[in-house]
């Protein structure tokens, strides 16, 4: 589990909602999605993370009011994950620091909802 977010520096308390190697990618799947996913649906998008791992960071971004849990109380029941209001503000920032590590540091592509895809621009190549 994460530790208490600094309060002398507002960006670190920010970063303290999407650390974690799998919160990111969490994130871009369900907002490009676009509508609420299962628990197997979302574990199965992402390659090489643990169930115990993925369970621990849906907990941390549920605690931190960045997506939902829903209990669909059909028979049988199931949880349905789905980004918030808070989560979808997050998407124009992270769609920012990929257009910044692509011009700064990758050449490889990262896209986001709606088919948008950042890649660095020609000349700073």
């Amino acid at each position: 589990m994460k530790g208490a977010p600094r309060t002398d520096c507002a960006v670190d308390a920010a970063m303290s909602v999407i650390e974690g190697r799998w919160k990111t990618v969490i994130i871009c799947i369900l907002a490009r999605n676009g509508e609420p996913m299962r628990f197997n649906q979302l574990i199965n998008k992402i390659e090489g993370i643990s169930p115990r791992i993925f369970t621990l960071q849906l907990r941390e971004l549920e605690s931190d009011g960045i997506i939902t849990r829903n209990v669909v109380s059909t028979s049988p029941k199931y949880v349905e994950y789905s980004l918030s209001e808070k989560g979808l503000s997050l998407i124009p920032i992270l769609q920012m620091l990929a257009d910044w590590g692509l011009k700064h540091m990758f050449s490889n592509m990262v896209s986001f909802p709606g088919d948008v895809v950042s890649e660095p621009d020609k000349a700073d190549v």
